[in-house]
């Protein structure tokens, strides 16, 4: 701890204090502003409405108007409207009702249902909230930097990802990924406060963080478990065995106590279990076919995958059911390929870390290139290959702070983690850039480290010249 608080006084003699920080921090934030909006208004203001957006803009749309968290499809593709069991006067112009569903974490669609409950219906107000989270991120971040490594490295990490398009390229798109960073900068801060104080109290706050954000992104759970087994064994070494089960098994309560009225809701409505969402099978099918194992989308996903077969009915509406059937067909067809997994596995990571098939941040994205994948997803072409081309450079300098942050002996567990989880999730499923999303966090916040050494050295130097000189 010593070591730790010493390491933080010396990088405090930056002439940043506390009031200077949160102005620089509020500059940054409104520079980060700027270019969200520019970016949505300019680029994204008039995109269609499809894909998960549908999803979240239309169930917020139901929240708010006392349907709850509904599964909502396109008018057009509705052909037997007899099995809707709303009145046609709560449609939309655009979209039916289908019944309930978990088809996502609550949290999100609920934000926006917010928004939807005072008027704010539109797809464009919904992009207006969804921006809105993506400039907290900012903020977030600053805060984040400053408990890592000192305030000159919060306000660095701030301006990462105020510019960085891998942060704010998500915002306009009204998916749940803007919600998912900022509760990912929340977790991460909280974690650190945990890691340097280690008590009761700190620690269910970081379960309870958990538990809000596996709300808005399920895999938020595992890393509370990723979290608090280091905690216990190195932060806790020395404690006695009692101490360290009460830190985690607390942390772990919180987290489920916050997220148990949703689990109990979907336990109570759908017939098969699951833990946060009835997406996960289809998700695994989308990911286990001969066009995602053998054809130009290996390592990616292919609507390919979800063809044939013989789906149940959706009787009494309960996609629990449809979805057990694809997790089926979706772990069957991994079985029977097990031979081509491991070569899968790695273009799935290659696909998440840019590896694999990236494309180029110029000329024109060709089929099968990851930044095509991207452009499908929703990014610009441009902001594609920007994003791609910050990535690269950020990358190194990223792994330098890593390694900066482990020789003076600071933790690295809260940032390190998130790569790692994502990672796990690009092999079970497949490699996507947006499930990415959160580990921007620990290279926006490790390459912030490496710049602001950088920063230190020069300053060194130029003050052991002046030295020489007189």
């Amino acid at each position: 701890m010593t070591k730790i608080t010493d390491e933080r006084s010396d990088i405090n003699h930056t002439g940043l204090d506390r009031r200077k920080f949160f102005i620089w921090l509020t500059v940054i934030t409104l520079v980060g502003l700027g270019i969200r909006l520019a970016y949505m208004f300019i680029v994204k203001w008039d995109q269609p409405i499809w894909g998960d957006a549908f999803t979240y803009h239309w169930t917020a749309n139901g929240i708010a108007d006392g349907m709850g968290w509904q599964s909502w499809l396109p008018k057009v593709l509705t052909k037997d409207v007899n099995e809707l069991r709303l009145p046609e006067s709560t449609w939309g112009n655009f979209a039916v009702p289908k019944g309930v569903a978990a088809e996502n974490p609550p949290l999100f669609p609920f934000y926006l249902s917010i928004f939807s409950f005072f008027g704010l219906r539109s797809f464009h107000w919904h992009i207006l909230a969804t921006t809105g989270l993506g400039v907290a991120s900012v903020f977030m971040m600053g805060l984040v930097g400053r408990k890592i490594a000192g305030p000159r490295v919060g306000l660095i990490a701030a301006g990462i990802a105020a510019v960085y398009a891998n942060f704010w390229v998500y915002d306009p798109l009204v998916i749940s990924e803007p919600m998912g960073i900022l509760a990912g900068t929340v977790v991460v801060l909280l974690a650190y406060r945990a890691w340097d104080e280690p008590t009761l109290k700190r620690v269910a706050a970081l379960g309870a963080a958990c538990g809000v954000a596996s709300l808005v992104r399920s895999e938020f759970a595992l890393l509370l478990v990723f979290l608090m087994i280091p905690f216990v064994i190195s932060r806790l070494k020395g404690r006695s065995i009692k101490e360290r089960a009460v830190m985690f098994f607390s942390a772990g309560i919180v987290a489920l106590l916050v997220v148990s009225p949703w689990l109990i809701r979907n336990a109570v409505i759908f017939e098969k279990p699951f833990f946060m969402t009835h997406d996960a099978g289809l998700s695994l099918q989308s990911g286990n076919c001969d066009a995602t194992y053998y054809g130009d989308a290996l390592g990616w996903w292919s609507p390919k995958c979800a063809g044939g077969g013989n789906p149940p009915s959706l009787e009494n509406n309960d996609f629990s059911v449809r979805d057990v059937y694809w997790g089926q067909r979706g772990r069957a067809y991994m079985l029977d390929h097990l031979d081509r997994f491991p070569v899968v596995a790695l273009a799935r990571l290659g696909r998440m870390w840019e590896i694999y098939r990236p494309g180029s941040p110029w000329g024109t994205p060709s089929k099968g290139q990851k930044i095509t994948f991207d452009i499908i997803e929703g990014r610009s072409e441009k902001a594609a290959q920007l994003a791609l081309l910050q990535y690269w450079l950020l990358v190194p300098f990223s792994v330098a702070g890593f390694i900066l942050l482990w020789k003076r002996k600071r933790t690295i567990v809260p940032l390190i983690v998130l790569p790692i989880l994502v990672s796990l999730i690009a092999v079970y499923a497949f490699g996507n850039t947006r499930y990415r999303s959160i580990a921007e966090i620990a290279i926006a916040a490790s390459a912030a480290v490496a710049f602001d050494a950088i920063l230190r050295w020069r300053q060194v130097r130029r003050s052991d010249s002046v030295v020489l000189k007189n």
